[in-house]
């Protein structure tokens, strides 16, 4: 039995589709604009430019889209850290991640498609923070700054004023550009390979099957903990 779930609605899975598309484009221009010669239209550095940038205006408006729907619809939410996500949940999450998924141990928090209490585990919780509410707003900013060239300070601690906002946003997009593998490479951690990615795409998925794992770390003597046979989203 299949049906639509809660946590993943049509304006989310839009933004997550249409941002990874921008984003995959700002990463190639971006590296092609440390190499591509000048030359005119439609070849070269100035082409490079104009994408890049007009790639960055969409991502902006995309992103406060993201922010409105995570305050208007609640979405915001599932990024609340609470204290069991600290301790035990972000040891035993990384002790999944560095061995328990190549043992096929049980995930510490297996993902419910359909649940609306819980949509990311403690270490998803913490880097999707970090990129989207600080890295984000970083490269957004940077990035604007950076279209007005004229409008930046010559020095800035005794170095030149646009070359210190540069580095900071080509360190900020190397940084997202490796959030991104990691995320593409969790997404195949599913069932099957492509079975998170169909249904962050279509935003219908499985029903989940209980079961019983051990008791884990943090878990209270003699219990067991009902688990879902599906892997948690990436």
């Amino acid at each position: 039995m299949r049906r639509d779930f809660g946590p993943y609605p049509v304006w989310l899975r839009c933004w997550h589709w249409s941002n990874a598309l921008l984003f995959v484009t700002l990463i190639i221009t971006g590296f092609s604009m440390h190499f591509s010669a000048v030359g005119p239209p439609p070849v070269g550095f100035r082409t490079d430019v104009l994408i890049h940038n007009t790639a960055g205006i969409l991502l902006t408006l995309f992103y406060g889209l993201f922010l409105y729907g995570n305050l208007r619809f609640g979405n915001a939410r599932y990024y609340l850290i609470t204290a069991d996500d600290i301790t035990p949940g972000l040891v035993r999450q990384a002790r999944y991640y560095l061995w328990g998924i190549f043992l096929g141990s049980p995930h510490p928090y297996p993902h419910n498609p359909h649940s609306e209490e819980r949509k990311f585990n403690p270490l998803q919780k913490m880097f999707y923070l970090a990129v989207m509410f600080l890295l984000f707003p970083i490269l957004i900013v940077t990035g604007w700054a950076l279209l007005f060239p004229d409008r930046l300070p010559n020095e800035i601690s005794g170095a030149p004023g646009i070359s210190l906002w540069a580095l900071a946003h080509t360190y900020t997009g190397f940084f997202i550009f490796l959030f991104m593998i990691i995320h593409v490479y969790l997404g195949t951690t599913g069932a099957t390979p492509d079975e998170l990615f169909r249904f962050m795409w279509s935003g219908v998925g499985p029903e989940p099957t209980s079961t019983l794992r051990t008791p884990d770390l943090g878990d209270r003597a003699g219990s067991q903990v009902q688990v879902t046979s599906q892997k948690e989203h990436a």
